[in-house]
């Protein structure tokens, strides 16, 4: 069984399925408890996993604009991994890859925003704006730390991705994959002599998981070559997205054009299912036209 396959689900939002690894529990009890005070804890694991899973829809939303698919997103002590297929194009994985840390700079923004107005108002009478600045510079803090360790240039974060896409427009999938993992195998090779040394054994960790992933993606890459590339262009995207929405915007309109106009209508006093909801209204048999009538003319009104 793979090791990624299993996760409690939370909820499908936007198509997308959203799981819970198991192991996350294990790092979200370690976490909150490494605090003294139980809400700032929890505080901060929900916020963090909340940063991340829109860091993740971020990569799956783009996903699926780039003509691709983005089936499931999966939480777990080393952050989320965004299950997403775009389509086989540089541009198309490049737009993708960089949605997610995009996300992240504008919580980043937002959280450093809300930061320093919360700076200009806060008292020392009111605990509640003190928590709400402790959570958002915790959050500014975390979201740019957050962005940084991913553009590092290694697989799996974005920055290695970002870096094959990028040389993906100049030469093939597979060779521009080829450069990257190398890239990505000497940064990791340098973090576990690093971590050795130090005594840091999370950075070692998380440098073996950085050739597992490149092994990965080389044999992913190969794999989808074979493929051949899809053709993807972003104004042909952006021009079909301008009909979609034509499209969309008339249907709406004629639906509003057609709840505002009544279907039934009294032929002698002309009534309506509008004007009157209860009423029941019958066809005469005898008009040569199907008119339509309410009970009061039903029986008495003149043939046509």
């Amino acid at each position: 069984m793979d090791f990624l396959s299993t996760g409690i689900p939370i909820g499908t939002y936007w198509g997308i399925h959203v799981r819970l690894h198991f192991t996350f529990f294990i790092y979200a009890v370690a976490r909150v408890t490494s605090y003294q005070h139980l809400g700032y804890g929890l505080a901060f694991v929900v916020g963090l996993y909340a940063c991340i899973l829109l860091h993740e829809f971020g990569h799956a939303l783009a996903a699926r604009w780039c003509d691709g698919e983005a089936p499931e997103i999966l939480l777990w002590p080393l952050g989320g991994l965004a299950f997403v297929r775009p389509a086989f194009h540089p541009t198309a994985h490049l737009i993708t890859t960089v949605a997610g840390p995009f996300v992240t700079l504008v919580l980043w923004a937002l959280f450093l925003g809300s930061t320093l107005a919360l700076d200009q108002v806060m008292t020392a009478e009111l605990n509640v704006l003190h928590y709400l600045w402790w959570f958002t510079s915790a959050m500014a803090h975390l979201n740019l730390w957050l962005l940084v360790f991913n553009l590092i240039p290694a697989f799996p974060m974005d920055g290695g991705r970002i870096l094959r896409d990028t040389l993906w427009h100049f030469m093939s999938a597979e060779t521009a994959t080829r450069i990257a993992v190398w890239v990505s195998r000497i940064l990791a090779g340098a973090a576990i002599a690093w971590g050795a040394y130090s005594g840091e054994y999370m950075l070692i960790f998380v440098a073996l998981f950085v050739f597992l992933q490149c092994t990965h993606e080389v044999e992913q890459i190969v794999g989808a070559e074979g493929l051949g590339t899809y053709q993807f262009s972003i104004r042909e995207r952006l021009a079909r997205g301008k009909r979609q929405r034509a499209f969309y915007g008339a249907v709406k309109s004629r639906q509003k054009a057609d709840a505002a106009t009544a279907f039934h209508r009294c032929f002698v006093c002309g009534k309506t299912d509008h004007d009157h909801p209860t009423l029941d209204f019958r066809v005469c048999t005898d008009c040569a036209g199907d008119q339509e009538y309410c009970p009061e003319h039903l029986n008495a009104h003149r043939h046509t």
